[in-house]
Order: C-alpha cells, then sequence, then structure tokens
C-alpha cells in the first residue's frame, strides 16, 4: 500500500495556528481506506438502490488509499471537531466481525497513533479543550474515535442531528450493524445532543443549527448518505480580513469531481435525496466563494492548503 498522509495536517486561512483566536480549519487524518470504485459515485440514472448496491458489492478494483478525514476548527470559545475518524482499535481481531459486508467493501490502515486523542495531543490539544464535538453521521469510520474521546473528556458535549440519531436508534441492532453502526463501539450509556434548527436560512438551505453562538460555524442538513447527515459551513478569518467560507461536507459527497457530474455514492438507500444534497452544495457555490472539503478526497490537503474555490460547471 502507498504511504499515507495519516500524520500530515493541513490549515487554511493563513495558517494560523490554534489557540490565536482566529477562525480557522485543520485537516488531519485517521488512518487511511481502500474501497471499491463504484461505492464512490455512481450516474443518478441508476436509481434502482439495489442495483447501485450490487455494482458495488461486486466491483473488483480498490481505490487509493483514501483519507479518513478529520475537522478541527478553530474558534475563539474553543476548538471544535468535526467527525472523530476511525478507532485505532480497527484492524484487532474481532473488532469487525469478520461476517460484516464491510469486509468486502472497504480496506483500512490504522495506528494506534492515528487516533483521534493521540493527534490531538500531538498538536497540543487536550480533548477536555474542546468546545465541541460534531458527528456528521454514526458510521464507524466518522465516529470511530467517540469511545476513546468520551472517555478521555466525558465533559465535552458531542452533537449529532435528531434525525440520524432516530434513524440509528430506531433500527435493529444488528441491521444497524450491517449498515455500519456498531453500537457496542459507543461510549457507555452514549447520548448525544442534538442539533436543533434554529440558526435561520443560510445560502440554499432554509434552516441551520448554530453551533457558536456567533453563528460563524453552523450546521446544515446533508441527506442521502445515510438519514440526517450534515455538514459543517465555516465562515473563517483570512489575510486581509477577507475570509473563506469551508463546507466541510463529511460524506455528502466523496470528491468535488463527483460533486461536479452530480453522481451520489453508490453505497445509500436514497439517492434522489443525496443527489438534491449535492444540488444544494452546487447552489451554494455559485453563490459564495467556498472551498468544499469532503472527508475522503485524497485532494482535500491542497484544496485546503490552497484554499481552492469550488465552481460548479454549468
Amino acid at each position: 500500500m502507498a504511504s499515507s498522509p495519516e500524520r500530515a495536517g493541513t490549515e487554511g486561512d493563513g495558517d494560523q495556528k490554534q489557540g490565536s483566536g482566529a477562525i480557522t480549519v485543520t485537516f488531519f487524518t485517521t488512518g487511511t481506506v481502500q474501497i471499491r470504485p463504484q461505492m464512490r459515485s455512481q450516474p443518478i440514472s441508476n436509481q434502482w438502490v439495489l442495483g447501485r448496491r450490487l455494482r458495488s458489492f461486486f466491483d473488483r478494483g480498490w481505490t487509493d488509499p483514501l483519507p479518513i478525514g478529520v475537522f478541527l476548527v478553530s474558534h475563539p470559545d474553543g476548538p471544535i471537531l468535526f467527525d472523530t475518524g476511525e478507532s485505532p482499535r480497527r484492524n484487532e481481531p474481532g473488532f469487525v466481525p469478520g461476517w460484516l459486508p464491510i469486509n468486502l467493501l472497504a480496506r483500512t490502515t490504522i495506528s494506534r497513533e492515528d487516533g483521534v486523542v493521540a493527534q490531538l495531543r500531538s498538536r497540543g490539544i487536550e480533548p477536555s479543550a474542546l468546545q465541541a464535538v460534531v458527528i456528521s453521521h454514526l458510521h464507524g469510520d466518522h465516529a470511530g474515535g467517540l469511545q476513546e474521546l468520551v472517555a478521555a473528556a466525558p465533559d465535552v458535549p458531542v452533537y449529532v442531528s435528531r434525525e440520524h440519531w432516530d434513524f440509528v436508534t430506531g433500527t435493529n441492532s444488528l441491521h444497524a450493524k450491517t449498515q455500519g453502526f456498531d453500537r457496542s463501539h459507543w461510549p457507555a450509556n452514549f447520548k448525544p445532543r442534538f442539533l436543533e434548527p434554529l440558526g435561520g436560512p443560510v445560502g440554499p438551505w432554509k434552516q441551520s443549527a448554530k453551533i457558536t453562538a456567533d453563528g460563524r460555524v453552523l450546521a446544515v442538513d446533508t441527506p442521502g448518505h445515510v438519514p440526517g447527515h450534515i455538514s459543517v459551513i465555516v465562515q473563517g478569518d483570512g489575510d486581509g480580513g477577507r475570509g473563506t467560507t469551508y463546507l466541510l461536507a463529511g460524506d455528502a459527497t466523496y470528491g468535488t469531481d463527483f460533486l461536479d457530474r452530480e453522481e451520489p455514492d453508490g453505497i445509500n438507500d436514497d439517492p434522489k435525496t443525496a443527489l438534491k444534497s449535492l444540488m444544494l452544495i452546487k447552489e451554494f457555490a455559485r453563490e459564495t466563494e467556498l472551498v468544499v472539503l469532503p472527508s475522503h478526497d485524497a485532494a482535500v490537503e491542497r484544496l485546503l492548503k490552497d484554499r481552492v474555490v469550488y465552481k460548479p460547471k454549468p
């Protein structure tokens, strides 16, 4: 396997450091993952959910190693973590039962040093210093670090969308596990807080949820990959007083090239809703200079470092 970027970190908005009072975004990865190419995107003309899934399962190829991305947002009120990445225990025998479909679809490389707690501390940030943890959705590669993180910082609030929580907890635990939601890997008695849509409209979204009191970090609904999936918008600081707006996309899209082609991922239960989320992101990018940062895009470090504005193709 090619060398992975998991120890690298990339900052936007002038490379200002955490704790400077500036609102900036830092990216790091908790290991890497290879997936079937058909999982990343399929044309929306293929709307049959089972057919899209079968194309993914019978795809014999593998992508290059992709980042399992985590974003750290600096803010005057304290840093905010968007997703926690994969668990550093991911490759321990028995941690992921051998019968789960994910074993046919993904190959993960992660070490203990790649875990989110170790990486925060390597950057001089104690988990207890976090203002909040925001989870795009509870798949293991986005929420796998929660157990370790909550153990290190039990008083830091963890936020998900109410819709997503109701979806996951309303599903039979065995079925949820086959869908990538393994509750046995959650913190004991895990009870997140909910992002409430009280922040008013932003761009094409009719409602949003404030994460910070100043409204410069907020969540918007981007469902489709799973019900209740959310993305985070960050209105950052920049050189000369000109800030950069970032959209931390989670798994709403696997890359800006797929966003351009309006191709949702190939493994979700609702490609029509996933497409609507892509269209909202593109509409936002037409009216705002926006840097779009998907969690599993191999180009994300460059996009963040160079503050590459996404310009939707007609």
